[in-house]
Order: structure tokens, then sequence, then C-alpha cells
């Protein structure tokens, strides 16, 4: 018991004198046989390679600089967002890897089942995207601490935006501008939108020849990008309105005509931009 009570007391004083985490902590003590000095010497060396030093350091730095990641799979698409203070780091090939690794995880979570709905959005916080675990067992905030040791540029998780459609419905999705990554599924940009939709019936007007079918949804999801409409169709307010605004692409033409013609019925978008909470 004594000697349980005295480890106990040498964690909280090792986690008070660093700032650490818990985790950190115990391991660091436990690499160390509990001796408490020669764990602040290893936590220290152990932090400075990995970055937490470097993260803790910088951590006051504007992040207004940025992407955000859009990944789709099925019927599920996640919007991440990464902070950082330069537009150079933002085309980092390691920053876009730790973007992957934001949108590849919270694809792996679901948002809160609503039977009514067509559609389910949900909104998850930085800081709950940052406990989130990856494949060798470290969170998203060791890996961005790791990388700030790294790149020498302090980073930031933003909020994450998911989506879930139900079964039968298709999603799409644009990021501008288009960032290239080395990742298959992974757009980037400083805007980003997603689209919910279902394949219907043709209307009676034959789409213009100059559109190709197969581009329609993603080019949908890129007039939602530069026109910002604030909901599919409201009749008292059209301006604003995804359906009543000209199609970005081609002024002959109307969203709804569009969809009419292509056989599309949209049923949901959501927009995001960097910087700005959903």
């Amino acid at each position: 018991l004594r000697m349980a009570a005295t480890a106990k007391s040498d964690l909280a004083a090792l986690r008070k004198k660093t700032g650490y985490s818990l985790s950190i902590c115990k391991k660091a003590l436990s690499e160390n046989n509990n001796n408490l000095g020669e764990a602040e010497v290893w936590l220290k060396k152990q932090a400075q390679a990995q970055g937490w030093a470097k993260a803790q350091k910088l951590q006051g730095r504007n992040t207004s600089q940025g992407l955000l990641g859009l990944s789709i799979q099925g019927e599920k698409a996640a919007i991440t967002e990464l902070n950082c203070e330069t537009d150079f780091v933002a085309r980092n090939e390691k920053f876009q890897s730790i973007l992957d690794n934001l949108a590849k995880t919270c694809l792996t979570l679901s948002p809160p089942a609503n039977t009514e709905e067509q559609v389910t959005k949900a909104n998850i916080s930085s800081d709950e995207i940052s406990q989130l675990k990856i494949g060798d067992g470290s969170s998203l905030a060791d890996l961005v601490a790791l990388n700030i040791g790294q790149i020498g540029e302090n980073m930031a998780i933003g909020e994450a935006t998911l989506v879930q459609a139900v079964s039968g419905l298709n999603l799409s999705g644009f990021a501008h501008p288009a960032t290239e990554t080395g990742f298959s599924n992974l757009l980037c940009g400083r805007y980003a939108a997603v689209m919910v939709y279902a394949h219907v019936e043709k209307g009676p007007t034959p789409l213009p020849e100059d559109l190709d079918i197969e581009k329609i949804p993603s080019q949908i999801c890129q007039h939602i990008i530069g026109m910002n409409p604030t909901c599919v169709k409201n009749p008292d307010d059209k301006e604003n309105s995804l359906l009543n605004q000209t199609f970005l692409m081609d002024e002959s033409l109307t969203v709804e005509e569009l969809c009419s013609a292509a056989g599309i019925k949209i049923v949901d978008f959501i927009r995001r931009e960097i910087g700005r909470s959903n």
C-alpha cells in the first residue's frame, strides 16, 4: 500500500511539474523504474522527439491558415479541418497526411440515429476529435504534436462535420480551391461542400450538350461553394434557395431545371469554409 501511495504521489508530482497527460507521465515512470528525477529527464527527451515540447511552445501562435478535408464512404461523409500558420505548410504532404487521418478516423464514427430523417448531420468538437485513437493506439492530438515538432509550425484541429444518409441515397462532394494530394479518397481546399441526392426520372427538357451528366453532382457542389445557398428550396427566400439560383456553370438554367434534366433530386447539402464553424 505504501509503495502504491508513493507511486501515485510521484505520478501526481510529475504531472503537475511537467503538465503532460496522465498516460504519458505513467509511461515515463514505468520506463525509469518509478524514479521521479529520471522519469522527468526521459519525458523531456521523448517530448522533444515527438514534438510535444514544440507543440506547447507554439500553442499560442495564430493558426489562421489550413485546409478542410472531405472524404466520402458510401452513404457517409466527413468534413474535417486542420489549421496552421502559413499556406505553405498547408500544402505540405505531412500536413495533408494528418488531414487524411482526421477524415478516416471521423468516418468510423456514427452520427446520432434519427429514423425520421433521410439525412443526419452532426458536428464534432475539436476536443472530441483530438482524443480519437488511430491505428497505432496514439491519439490524433499525439499525431498533430509529433508533426508540429517535425514541421516547426503550430497546428490545431478544428471542428468536424459528419453526414449520414439513409440507404439508397447518393453523396457527392467538392473542395475549392482543389489542392492535389496523394490520398485517393481525400479532397482538400479552403471550402468544401457535400450534397445528398437521389436519382429520379428525367424531365422533358434535355440536358444541354456541353454538360456531362456524370459531372453534374460535383458541379452542383461547386455551385454550392460559389453561391452559398442556405436551403434547398424556400418560396419565401428564393435568392438563397439552391434550386432557384442560376446555375454557376450554365446561366441559361436554374439549378432546379438542371436537376430535372439530369434526373437528380437534391435532398440536402452542407457547405463549410476554413475558419468558420458549420
